[in-house]
């Protein structure tokens, strides 16, 4: 009876160990946060048709700053998930979003998003390629992609042609505005 008591609580502590060492490696190692800055897209849509151009370049800093700011609306992702901080990187047509994110208020982790980017007018939508805690990865349906009204941002009268997508930034284009558009702007 003895050695299968202390085998019992050998068994215990060798787990408690483990879920502790769990806990240390899934940690998050960047501090991140929700904060961001207004990224004045219809100010800057006005602007574009003064100068009579057609391309609107959306900078990393900008898409950052807009799903921060989504984020920081609804923190809650999913039941017993709330994103504590994010950063997000454009790479061409993916999205990799790293977010610190805190399970049912006390477990803390990073979690490593990368989603693919597709222009489906008047949106930009964003599906899961890989989902990653560390180097744990995830299933898919784990995670959820997200919707971009891209033209909701913009004044009424504009509209989105398409996006290219570079390195860092999103070009978008749009149809050139018929002279009622530009005297309903200007």
């Amino acid at each position: 009876m003895r050695k299968w008591l202390v085998r019992l609580v050998v068994l215990l502590i060798v787990a408690v160990i483990a879920a502790l060492a769990g806990l240390f490696y899934i940690r998050p190692t960047e501090p991140l946060d929700l904060n961001a800055r207004t990224v004045p897209i219809k100010e800057r849509a006005l602007d574009m048709v003064k100068r009579t151009s057609l391309e609107l370049i959306v900078t990393e800093a900008d898409v950052n700053n807009l799903l921060k700011a989504k984020l920081a609306e609804d923190p809650i992702v999913r039941q017993d998930i709330e994103v504590t901080g994010a950063k997000f990187t454009v790479l061409g047509d993916l999205l990799v979003a790293d977010l610190n994110v805190l399970w049912k208020d006390l477990v803390p982790s990073t979690l490593r998003i990368v989603y693919r980017l597709s222009w489906d007018n008047p949106n930009i939508v964003a599906t899961v390629e890989e989902a990653r805690i560390k180097g744990i990865s995830l299933p898919n349906s784990a995670v959820a992609g997200f919707v971009v009204p891209l033209g909701d941002e913009l004044p009424k009268p504009l509209k989105v042609e398409r996006v290219e997508w570079g390195v860092g930034d999103l070009k978008v284009k749009l149809k050139k505005p018929s002279l009622m558009d530009l005297k309903a702007l200007l």
